[in-house]
């Protein structure tokens, strides 16, 4: 007998898809797309697809490690959670709850999970946490200065559009479900313009690509601010009763040389103008700003200038318009059951310098890491320097499903549950849809989720009580503000539903949640020098179907890294197509396979995919821990590297 059970996919991901999953005879045999979800219904991406390779893998941990001399021991999970409390105790005890250092990302999604995490370290007495991140978080910190939040639309909103505009955004890959709201819009007579380095997945299927010169897509925006300005190209009435720092604003782009904005972004003039007017003449356009533009020292500025455009053509507040990043899936659900906790001592590390931050902490110094939903030796830049980091440590717990390159640095591991083994809430970062985490198979081996594991921690260190709790019964707390619109865990576990706390076109009634309660304008920024050194190239490493950031199936793994330049620079510096060759950058060197590819700017090194058989790192090794403006957020497009000979086979 086949059942059918509905669940969430709770991955580092925007779309957060419904999931039906089949399941005959205690065991799943089939993982689709949920049709009841109005956003990702119908289909999977290719991840979602071979999901249950992963699930069902032979390499996934199902009982707690510990480091033992000459390799791992397997111990019962009493023995593994008496010492996880025992550690803790002693280190906060000892040196102060600051000399623990929780890191944690974005592999907790599920919303008990998070709530329960606070909960702990709260009643714990605190600890050293992660502020800032590798993602989104300069363009976030630019939207909340501009617009006091997030403004990105409902996706379904897409469709009324008559333009697009994606600024370093891959939606075809990085957001497939949005990709047929966009095509739909594109039938009905809508154009998409992409402005991207590299000719991705949407750059082959747009109306225009511009290829920009990597880290340049703050300059543009200010050239196309001033043409719009010049030709007078501007909503006048929003600006005026909309907005502050307009003046400052406009007198700061009226100084950016036209000629120069040329030279910066190697896009001629003619096709500047030419997007000037289509930001000038199409209404309502849709800005889609990906995380191209904000992976850079200017970050925060480029993306800032950008939201200037929607700004300055009036497609603020209006259907189809806006300017599309992260939406904010949460909104509605009982946010104070995270603030409800007592006062605790903490601190705070930069996560893009996690192993500098680590090694310079004081008063206490680090002594123990906790790390559940992470994976920083693979996913932070300057692997080496991240690995003397954590080398550092006295003791690493690691919440985990894989033997991942930071669970290789641990001294115990706790093997951790998937959405499909667990109940929990989750919200989206790419749509208002709101869905469950459903157990659809008991717990493979002794898998147990990260609610769980914080639970029994806190019952062993004198806590337990306010932990407590079956997930269904958090879940109906933080649903408890949307009953009365019917949003029930119970409806829930039969459909996903809408938000009905979201809004879908934000800022409509021309309200901000900024100080002025006004659109506020970028009135100041710097416009760096793009120059490079002879034999120096831009490293650029996107993302990709097969991946989610770290996580790939092991059948998707190259044999070896591949990187791809210009034949025209390939040959310049004395390679060949095929070749093996070493890249090199300031904090790492990697050897890799170099394949000639005429679709690359002649300054850029394409490293996809960015990991490989053999390596738990990847491109990492290579990427320089560098800081954007704003956000504490990583500039993980600033590495600059250069090629070498290979005298040994690639690794």
């Amino acid at each position: 007998m086949t059942e059918q059970i509905r669940t969430t996919c709770n991955r580092d991901c925007p779309d957060s898809c419904g999931i039906v999953a089949e399941v005959e005879d205690g065991r799943i045999v089939k993982h689709k797309g949920d049709p009841a979800h109005g956003v990702t219904g119908g289909f999977l991406c290719y991840r979602g697809n071979h999901y249950l390779e992963r699930f069902y893998s032979e390499s996934r941990i199902l009982h707690p490690r510990r480091r033992a001399r000459g390799g791992w021991e397997r111990i019962s999970w009493d023995d593994a959670l008496d010492l996880t409390a025992e550690k803790l105790a002693h280190y906060r005890d000892l040196f102060g709850p600051c000399s623990i250092a929780f890191i944690s990302y974005s592999g907790i999604k599920g919303q008990v999970a998070r709530l329960l995490s606070r909960k702990f370290w709260a009643h714990f007495g605190g600890a050293t946490f992660l502020k800032g991140g590798t993602s989104v978080e300069a363009a976030h910190a630019a939207q909340g200065l501009d617009f006091g939040g997030p403004c990105a639309h409902a996706p379904e909103d897409l469709e009324n559009s008559a333009g697009f505009v994606a600024w370093g955004k891959n939606i075809a890959t990085t957001r497939v479900h949005w990709w047929p709201i966009v095509s739909r819009a594109r039938k009905n007579g809508a154009k998409l313009w992409v402005i991207d380095p590299v000719t991705c997945a949407t750059a082959s299927k747009a109306d225009r690509h511009l290829a920009i010169r990597p880290g340049s897509d703050a300059m543009l925006a200010a050239g196309l601010g001033r043409l719009l300005i010049e030709q007078g190209a501007v909503d006048e009435e929003f600006i005026a009763k909309c907005s502050v720092g307009f003046e400052e604003y406009r007198e700061a782009v009226l100084s950016v040389d036209l000629n120069d904005v040329a030279d910066a972004t190697g896009i001629p003039l003619g096709d500047i103008g030419y997007l000037a007017r289509f930001y000038a003449e199409t209404k309502p356009l849709a800005s889609m700003v990906g995380l191209g533009p904000s992976y850079w020292k200017n970050g925060g500025s480029a993306v800032r200038l950008i939201d200037a455009l929607s700004a300055l053509t009036g497609n603020v507040g209006i259907s189809g318009g806006g300017v599309q990043t992260d939406s904010n899936g949460g909104v509605g659900l009982d946010l104070s059951l995270f603030d409800d906790v007592p006062e605790s001592r903490s601190r705070q590390i930069a996560l893009p310098r996690l192993g500098d931050e680590i090694l310079a902490a004081e008063d206490p110094p680090v002594k123990m890491g906790f790390v559940a939903g992470a994976n920083p030796a693979a996913t932070c830049p300057d692997t080496g320097r991240v690995l003397e980091g954590l080398d550092s440590l006295e003791f690493i717990v690691a919440v985990e499903q894989f033997m991942t390159a930071t669970a290789g640095k641990a001294d115990l591991v706790l093997p951790c549950t998937t959405y499909l083994e667990m109940d929990d809430l989750v919200t989206a970062y790419g749509h208002y849809w709101l869905g469950l985490d459903q157990q659809v198979v008991p717990p493979l081996g002794e898998a147990r989720s990260d609610s769980a594991v914080f639970q029994a921690l806190a019952d062993r260190l004198g806590f337990g009580s306010h932990l407590a709790g079956d997930p269904k019964e958090w879940i109906d707390r933080l649903l408890a503000p949307l009953t009365e619109q019917g949003i029930t865990r119970e409806r829930l576990a039969e459909s996903p539903l809408p938000n009905p706390a979201a809004t879908a076109v934000p800022f409509s009634d021309r309200t901000f949640d900024t100080p002025s309660g006004k659109f506020e304008f970028i009135t100041r920024f710097d416009l760096p020098s793009l120059s490079l050194e002879p034999g120096r190239l831009r490293l650029v490493a996107t993302k990709t179907l097969k991946m989610v950031n770290a996580q790939i199936n092991e059948a998707d793994l190259p044999a070896e890294p591949v990187v791809r330049a210009h034949p025209e620079i390939v040959s310049a510096l004395g390679f060949f197509d095929g070749e093996q060759i070493v890249v090199e950058s300031r904090t790492g060197s990697v050897r890799a396979r170099l394949k000639c590819d005429e679709a690359q700017l002649r300054e850029v090194l394409l490293f996809n995919p960015a990991a490989w058989q053999g390596s738990l790192q990847g491109v990492n090794q290579l990427r320089e821990s560098a800081m954007s403006d704003m956000g504490d957020a990583a500039a993980m497009h600033e590495t600059l590297v250069t090629i070498r000979k290979s005298t040994a086979p690639v690794g």
